[in-house]
């Protein structure tokens, strides 16, 4: 019985919180995660460009030093990194992303808190498609287009990959930063503490 062959795949490299703080080195800290989850907290120093925009800005990802990349948990980072593996990067991957490195009692810089677009939209279509069904089981079975049309919507979504309901929440007052966090901290490029 022959081996499995790796020559035609690459694994990207994970580095565990505590060594990525020991890490003396020149790095850079990517954290593809939305800019409301960044603003929300991150780790010092690191510079955010969502996973979303990481293809088309890839030039705006700094070349000195080690580039570690950042996500809630690592799995969107894993994505992140496998996309600058074809543009000639040579990324990590912090192993369990942001909640290890909190489990791992090392700081994160915290912003005003804010619910994430993920999140918000479950609640709606949540809330609707409750309301949809006890208005139509107890005030009229008309009632029952409102679950519908969230239904449909959410096969949309999944189908296009293209949530119109994230589109309007992006747009919320409240969803507004300041100053956006992309264009404020790309051009740090030495990072980490």
């Amino acid at each position: 019985m022959s081996e499995p062959s790796t020559s035609n795949s690459v694994v990207c490299e994970q580095i565990a919180p505590a060594d990525l703080a020991a890490n003396a080195g020149p790095t850079v800290l990517l954290d593809v995660r939305s800019p409301i989850e960044f603003e929300t907290e991150h780790i010092a120093d690191s510079i955010n460009l969502p996973m979303g925009e990481l293809e088309a800005r890839f030039e705006e990802v700094p070349r000195q030093g080690q580039l570690v990349v950042i996500c809630r948990s690592g799995k969107r980072a894993e994505r992140g990194a496998y996309t600058l593996l074809g543009r000639g990067f040579q990324p990590q991957v912090l192993d369990g992303g942001l909640l290890a490195w909190r489990k791992a009692g090392l700081p994160l810089k915290e912003g005003k808190k804010m619910l994430p677009i993920e999140r918000q939209i479950q609640l709606v279509v949540g809330i609707g498609v409750l309301t949809g069904v006890l208005l139509g089981f107890f005030v009229n079975s008309w009632f029952l287009v409102i679950p519908v049309f969230f239904g449909a919507g959410l096969t949309f979504a999944g189908v296009t990959g293209t949530c119109a309901l994230g589109i309007i929440l992006g747009k919320a007052p409240w969803n507004k930063l300041q100053t956006p966090s992309v264009a404020r901290n790309v051009r740090k490029t030495d990072c980490c503490p």
